[in-house]
Formats: structure tokens, sequence, C-alpha cells
């Protein structure tokens, strides 16, 4: 069996920020708390709580010690809170996505009705539109939805920055006909288009996909699409060990490619492949 990983995997610049800051932190107080999970990987994660490195669902589970904002940012307001409590509060949100912010933030001052193509749960966009005008957005996610708007005179458009770069080209060309003026801002992060990019390329000569990483990551799970739309068999897991539950599959492959989201460690990619050449 054949097994092709694309050469630059790994973390992306904002989760090794995040990682870095959350453990430099962890040197110099042991009350170190994630207001939510750092990164959307329950490995990593699950090596944080060993370093004592906790997630926590809400402020009022801390008294004292330093919070940490998560690579994909929070709502502003939940950061003055932390800090009237007299925490210690450290930014980990990734450079990209406080760009994000910024441009919600600016446009939405410019009379402009904001449209958000992304997940309205995910924390990234919770955190994104509290910077904009009560009332002067909508979040959507698939081109359908498009067809529920109003007529908006003027629009401004920003995608999360995990977003399939296909499905943000499909919406914003149905967005334009809603609007007498559509300024369109491509947010999406430039390693996501770049893993995109590799997935599909990757997909076209192998018989199988192997995608890695979090359930609960946005940018994996585009991956999957992604891979599943190009009409290559598709197998989403999160490590070595879920190989297991079905070995006999991948018994029947020459050439099978492995591709990771940018919250997914080399070494968990390099694990899965010697298991796959083990088979």
């Amino acid at each position: 069996m054949q097994v092709i990983i694309p050469q630059k995997m790994g973390f992306c610049f904002g989760v090794k920020r995040a990682l870095k800051l959350v453990k430099d932190e962890a040197k110099k107080d042991k009350e170190v708390y994630t207001l939510g999970d750092l990164i959307h990987n329950p490995q990593v994660v699950e090596e944080l709580k060993k370093e004592g490195i906790k997630p926590i669902a809400d402020l009022s589970q801390v008294k004292k010690g330093t919070i940490v904002i998560r690579a994909h940012g929070v709502d502003p307001s939940l950061k003055e809170k932390a800090v009237k409590k007299g925490l210690k509060v450290v930014d980990a949100t990734c450079p990209y996505v406080l760009k994000v912010q910024k441009i919600a933030e600016l446009i939405s001052q410019k009379s402009y009705k904001i449209i958000v193509v992304g997940t309205a749960s995910h924390p990234e966009i919770i955190g994104v539109t509290a910077k904009i005008n009560k009332g002067k957005f909508y979040v959507i996610r698939t081109p359908q939805e498009v067809q529920k708007l109003p007529f908006i005179k003027k629009m401004g458009v920003i995608v999360q920055t995990t977003e399939s770069l296909d499905n943000f080209r499909n919406i914003v060309k149905d967005l334009i006909k809603k609007s007498e003026e559509c300024r369109v801002f491509n947010t999406i992060c430039e390693v996501i288009k770049q893993r995109q990019e590799d997935a599909e390329n990757l997909s076209a000569e192998v018989e199988a996909m192997i995608v890695v990483g979090g359930h609960n990551s946005s940018n994996t799970y585009q991956l999957v699409k992604l891979c599943r739309n190009i009409g290559v068999k598709t197998y989403f897991i999160e490590k070595e060990d879920d190989l297991s539950l079905t070995e006999e599959k991948y018994k029947n492959f020459n050439k099978v490619g492995i591709i990771g989201g940018t919250s997914t460690p080399k070494e968990v990619l390099k694990r899965v492949k010697e298991k796959l050449l083990s088979i």
C-alpha cells in the first residue's frame, strides 16, 4: 500500500501561538483555565489537562487565576467580565479571527447590513457577531439560505475563517443578486485555503482519503465534505486507534491519502500512516 501525506501538515500559526501562550502562562501560574476548549482537538485538550490547564464552560467556575481566551475568540463582554472579576486574561484568539472581528465592526459602523457566512453556533461566529451593531447581520451557511434573505441595499459579506472556499463562492454569487451594493471580504484563513487545495489535489490521485482531526473541528469537517464531494472514499477519524474499527476496508486499497485539520498534530498523522502500513 502506498500512503501519501501532503508536505505542509500539522498546526497552523494560530494554533501554535495559542498553545505557546497557554503553556507559557502555566509556567507562571498554577491556576490556568481556558474558556472552552483552546482548540478543537480532543487529544491536545487532554494533554493540556495533564499539564494542569483546564477548560471551563463559564466564568462562574473560577474564582482566581488566569483565563486564556480560546483560539476561536469570544464575545468581548466575556473578557470584560473576567477582568472585573479580578482574573488575569490572556487572549489567544487567532490573528486571522481578530481580523474578521475588526472588519465586521468597521463595516457595520458604515451602515452596511452584514452577511456572515458560517455556523451561527460556532465560537468564532459568536465572537464576530458580538462586534456588529445589534440587528445588523444575518448568519447563513448555504446558497439555499440566500433565497430567504430580503433585498439589502448596502451589504457587507464576511466568512468564517474555516469555511469551504467553494461554498463561499456559491453563496456570494447569489448574494450579489440580492443587493444594490455588495462588499465582499474573503476572510478564509490562507492556511485553510491551502489545506483544502491539498485535499482536492490528493483526492484526485488516490483510492481513499483518511481525514484526521477532532470531530468538533470545523476546518477538518470541511476537508471531509470536500473529499466526499469529489467522490473519493473518505474516512473521518480522530486518531490511529480509530483505524481498527474498519481495518478490513483499508486492505483493498493500493493508494491512500491522509490529510489533517489545522489543529491536528503532525505526530498523529505519522502514527496513522504507520498503522496503515502495518495493516
